[in-house]
């Protein structure tokens, strides 16, 4: 086992990346938060791990979409932009399907875990759980074999493990008593029965809106470990060194820049400070004031402080998407936080008195 910058090695071939370890522990701490809060509001929590399941996969692909459709301008001056990610859609090196080699979109991964919770919460999910049920593992034992044959025949490492961790999923979905555990893990516990119209997502929402912040301050510092998401240079006595073949643009030239003398802003510690300052504020608002509030607010809440930080952030990113001569992901974020405003003072003033009596429900 050795262990380098940026990942694990195991049997000198096997890498596990630091990257992914810090993204994974925060969907399990968020999780746990939601789970103790889905306790505390008397609603079941196996409907949190059920509703993070069917959210993962959705939000993987809509983070890497995003980025695939709207990339950096410095990947575009590269000859990277959309159509060279579809001529190259299969590249394992950086091609649209490694999201391995980085390149995932928080916008994205908020839209496509949108999806997943709402299929999980609304009326397809009985008639999707049932497909799945009885077809899943089928189609994973498939995927697995075919993983598992393409990484054999390049020398594909991570294909190998990926087929194998598949097919271990397979193997104990056959296996009766681990199967009730993954039964459990997707949503089907022995807590309240699953209705055939679903359940209101707004409570869970709430929920999520609360404690996403927590997750996002931790899988923030997944970006220090990769020398991403860092701003201008600066002279505070916190700025970051970063390494020649992380830069991009202007800010590749060590002649211009030395890596000896300049620092770059920490985006990703200013975003990481930000999200669990936000945590902090909306959980206190849920524990002690949330009669005071509509189902749903919570979450409104969340969108409008994280398209506030992400605006703000954008004036001093390096690494920024360009469309028309505009910075693409301030436009989305303003846009984002003046829908997400306009809701919330309408809601709040359609029915003032009425926030007590449906956070009840």
């Amino acid at each position: 086992m050795e262990f380098g910058r940026e990942f694990i090695t195991l049997f000198d071939r096997v890498q596990i990346r630091y990257y992914g370890i810090i993204i994974v522990l925060a969907m399990l701490v968020a999780a746990t938060m939601a789970a103790r809060l889905a306790k505390r509001d008397r609603r079941d929590p196996d409907h949190v791990w059920g509703a993070l399941t069917w959210a993962i996969i959705p939000a993987i692909i809509g983070a890497r979409l995003w980025f695939v459709l709207f990339p950096t301008a410095a990947l575009v001056a590269q000859g990277q932009d959309t159509a060279w990610y579809i001529q190259n859609f299969f590249n394992p090196e950086n091609g649209a399907i490694a999201i391995w080699s980085g390149g995932l979109s928080i916008f994205g991964a908020v839209l496509g875990g949108f999806l997943g919770a709402y299929l999980y919460f609304s009326r397809w999910h009985n008639p999707i759980g049932r497909f799945f049920s009885s077809f899943w593992w089928l189609f994973i034992g498939i995927l697995g074999v075919i993983a598992v044959v393409l990484g054999a025949n390049n020398a594909a490492t991570w294909a190998i493990v990926l087929g194998v961790i598949l097919l271990v999923i397979v193997v104990l979905w056959l296996i009766p008593p681990t199967r009730r555990i993954l039964r459990r893990f997707f949503g089907e516990g022995e807590g309240e029965r699953f209705p055939e119209n679903g359940l209101a997502m707004a409570p869970w929402l709430d929920i999520a809106g609360v404690c996403l912040p927590l997750g996002q301050a931790i899988g923030r510092w997944a970006n220090y470990i990769n020398q991403e998401l860092y701003g201008l240079p600066t002279t505070l006595p916190w700025g970051i060194e970063i390494e020649g073949a992380k830069r991009v643009g202007d800010f590749k030239s060590l002649v211009d820049f030395p890596v000896a003398t300049t620092r770059f802003h920490p985006l990703f510690l200013y975003e990481s400070i930000w999200n669990f300052l936000a945590f902090v504020v909306l959980l206190n608002l849920f524990l002690r004031n949330r009669q005071n509030f509509r189902p749903g607010d919570f979450f409104l809440i969340y969108v409008m402080q994280y398209a506030f930080i992400r605006f703000l952030l954008e004036f001093i990113r390096v690494e920024t998407t360009i469309i028309g001569g505009v910075n693409f992901s301030q436009v989305v974020s303003a846009v984002v936080f003046i829908v997400a405003l306009i809701i919330f003072v309408m809601r709040r003033r359609s029915a003032p008195n009425s926030a007590q009596s449906e956070a009840s429900a």
